[in-house]
């Protein structure tokens, strides 16, 4: 394994997209609490691991 290819670990502003996802709240809602782009949201969303 590469020390490349090791995950790094969540910013603090992913873990809040993806506690606020799991609470039920919308991609755009997140967007708006959060100040952020919609696109960047739906990024964020999509590498969230799968359980």
């Amino acid at each position: 394994m590469n020390p490349s290819d090791t995950p790094t670990p969540p910013t603090p502003r992913e873990k809040e997209v993806w506690r606020l996802s799991a609470n039920g709240k919308s991609p755009e809602i997140i967007a708006i609490r959060l100040g952020m782009k919609l696109s960047k949201v739906l990024l964020i969303l999509a590498m969230l691991p799968k359980p």
